[in-house]
């Protein structure tokens, strides 16, 4: 049998002790061992240290140079084959890249096309897996997204540089072109959502408590394809950023 401690003071107890013999506190019954399972990470909207000592959000965010900003540029990159995204600061500084895979945008074109296009063609395309890396602007790859599903339902998860998943995005689209999409953490609590008409780029992203938590709207003075995004709750702006461009490939497709 294990050793036993008492829990106020700390002191050895013998196996069979029903009350501390310096303190005399009451001896608690041991918990039964819980049953093994895949350990999740922490939600992403804390700054706990991530199983392993992993990295966390923040450390995510400061590895991206997103840590004390509040605005941010997004553009599509219109030549890139693998559909990939780059993030600026207010002052159009590049920060990171969300880059697509040029093969598996390829094969999806390729699906889309030999069912005829349109319609259909687009349904086809959305349904191959596609993988995203987050690479900053030397070129370290910090995480990766992965879009699974595909037709009108897709799943995207955000992983960092260990594996370890942070956030889960689900997106769903109406039969009117409306789009719906939620986002939750490692455990499944709910971080932030939008829906709507989204092939323009002015909506809003709302928290679990439907507060505005960032706006996403085109840039008054910009090349074609670059909207700003603003932070106005608080979460860590890598979430929103993810969140707002994986959208916007799913408009593309």
């Amino acid at each position: 049998m294990a050793a036993q401690f008492c829990v106020k003071c700390g002191s050895s107890l013998p196996a069979d002790a029903q009350f501390c013999l310096k303190c005399g506190s009451p001896v608690a019954a041991a918990p039964a061992p819980a049953a093994a399972g895949p350990t999740l990470a922490p939600p992403p909207s804390l700054a706990s240290p991530s199983p392993g000592g992993g990295p966390t959000s923040s450390d995510l965010s400061g590895a991206l140079g997103l840590r004390g900003q509040r605005s941010f540029l997004v553009q599509h990159q219109v030549l890139s084959m693998g559909h990939s995204y780059r993030v600026m600061d207010s002052n159009k500084n590049h920060l990171f890249t969300v880059r697509g895979d040029a093969g598996q945008n390829i094969q999806g074109n390729m699906l889309g096309s030999l069912v005829g296009g349109g319609y259909l063609g687009r349904f086809a395309a959305r349904s191959v897996t596609m993988s995203y890396t987050l690479v900053d602007p030397q070129g370290t790859v910090h995480g990766s997204v992965v879009k699974e599903g595909g037709g009108n339902s897709s799943t995207f998860t955000l992983t960092d540089s260990s594996g370890q998943p942070w956030v889960v995005i689900s997106l769903s689209r109406g039969v009117m072109g409306g789009i719906t999409a939620t986002a939750a953490d490692g455990q499944g609590r709910p971080l932030m959502s939008t829906g709507g008409n989204l092939m323009r780029h002015n909506f809003m992203i709302k928290d679990a408590a439907q507060k505005d938590l960032a706006k996403v709207h085109e840039a008054w003075v910009a090349v074609r394809d670059t909207y700003n995004v603003d932070m106005l709750g608080s979460i860590d702006p890598v979430y929103p950023l993810v969140f707002t461009i994986m959208l916007d490939f799913e408009k593309e497709k």
